[in-house]
């Protein structure tokens, strides 16, 4: 059953990868066609909320075997607990603005970035995000032709964009939220104010991986107990998607497949991780 399930993961993300730029989303056709893992040293900046604790690391795996066993890419864990798009363009001075914003450049694109260590300064964000809190808690999207509010949550969402944009970050990837059954139709219409984005044309901004459909198909198997937080099989689904996006057509389905067939603890690794954003490292 379980390698059923991993192996329907496997096929829905990969055909919504393959099928993105002509289905899903509308690209820039100039950003495109210049390669993210091209071989060259960079850092990857990850923005988002609490689902994203994890699968962040297993990214960095699959990267490092991309790379030939060596740390060429370098992704830099920046999410928030709690955070979808709203706190990250709050004002200056505010409490979302500080736990967000602030943090973010205290640890990565400060001039003295604590958590950076050797790797270069982030050149890519990838941001798996979500307009809940936008309008109102459930998000401004209420219906799949509500163009009103979807151009609410694209205007948040540049306004993002162009925040971290200022730091130097010139390709920004953004994916909305998995599936949350007690928060939908909102969450999954957050893919219709991506699209009214990426329309915009901004040579900057591109989409990520539809994370929605594979996460609603394998639900509840990819969610705990409390049917809101994904699971490791969960987080896998979110790291292949991204490594997809981010590999393109240089995409290894042995890679994905070594992803899928080591284990994690999600659990220590959630806590890993908020460790060393309290204590720098």
């Amino acid at each position: 059953m379980k390698t059923t399930l991993r192996m329907l993961c496997i096929t829905i993300v990969a055909v919504l990868i393959g099928g993105c730029a002509s289905t899903q989303y509308s690209h820039n056709a100039g950003s495109m066609n210049r390669a993210v893992l091209d071989g060259a040293e960079k850092s990857i900046l990850v923005n988002g909320y609490s689902t994203s604790y994890a699968w962040p690391e297993m990214l960095q795996d699959m990267l490092d075997e991309h790379a030939g066993g060596q740390r060429t890419y370098h992704v830099v864990n920046s999410v928030i607990g709690g955070a979808p798009v709203e706190t990250w363009i709050a004002e200056p001075g505010t409490r979302d603005h500080t736990r967000t914003i602030v943090a973010m450049e205290r640890d990565f694109l400060g001039d003295t970035p604590r958590l950076l260590g050797d790797a270069p300064r982030p050149s890519v964000a990838i941001c798996q995000q979500s307009l809940q809190l936008t309008g109102d808690d459930r998000g401004p999207v209420k219906t799949e032709y509500d163009m009103a509010g979807a151009e609410v949550g694209a205007d948040a969402m540049e306004t993002l964009a162009s925040r971290l944009h200022s730091y130097g970050i010139d390709r920004i990837f953004i994916a909305m939220h998995i599936y949350k059954k007690p928060v939908e139709p909102e969450v999954g219409n957050e893919r219709v104010a991506l699209r009214r984005l990426l329309s915009r044309g901004i040579d900057y901004i591109q989409a990520g991986p539809d994370v929605w459909v594979p996460t609603r198909d394998a639900f509840p198997k990819c969610y705990d107990d409390d049917e809101l937080h994904p699971n490791e099989m969960g987080m896998k689904i979110m790291a292949e998607g991204w490594y997809r996006t981010l590999a393109g057509d240089g995409a290894r389905d042995d890679i994905v497949q070594h992803m899928w067939d080591r284990d994690y603890d999600v659990v220590a690794m959630m806590r890993a991780y908020l460790a060393s954003r309290r204590t720098g490292g």
